[in-house]
């Protein structure tokens, strides 16, 4: 699979995904939730487990075959905000994610009470990532993030 036919799906089943709002459903491992995405031969599947912490894995098929992943771990590290909140602006965050590497949200994301903040190495075939959100300052939320192609 090239770079470009990558990039234009995940693109597509990311703003589909987790950042749309769309409801996940239960996955057939016990204890997790998947969302999947479909366009011809191309298939994304995520799917995670936990809420507050959580940790999951996203991968693109083609042909039911697997050609890309990528594996996340990440928390909301005060137990005083609300997840709702600080999941629903993570949501707003993730839709700037820049086309050409659609990974995770842009490098800076902000409202009147957050900030969004990501930084990642490599390319689209081999790559890690930090992410995290803070408010004053205060770091609330990160996650870790690597991947690439499969081979």
């Amino acid at each position: 699979m090239d770079d470009n036919k990558l990039t234009k799906f995940l693109t597509s089943a990311k703003l589909n995904g987790y950042s749309s709002g769309n409801a996940y459903y239960k996955g057939k491992i016990a204890g997790t939730m998947e969302f999947s995405f479909k366009d011809g031969k191309l298939k994304y599947a995520d799917i995670y487990s936990g809420t507050v912490s959580f940790i999951g894995q996203e991968t693109v098929f083609e042909n039911n075959i697997p050609q890309w992943g990528m594996v996340y771990y990440g928390a909301i590290l005060d137990d005083s905000y609300d997840s709702k909140e600080v999941y629903d602006f993570l949501r707003s965050a993730l839709r700037t994610m820049p086309e050409s590497l659609p990974l995770r949200g842009n490098d800076v994301f902000s409202n009147n009470k957050f900030t969004y903040k990501n930084a990642s190495e490599g390319d689209i075939g081999h790559f890690m990532g930090y992410e995290e959100i803070e408010e004053a300052d205060n770091v609330i939320y990160e996650m870790h993030y690597s991947g690439g192609y499969i081979i």
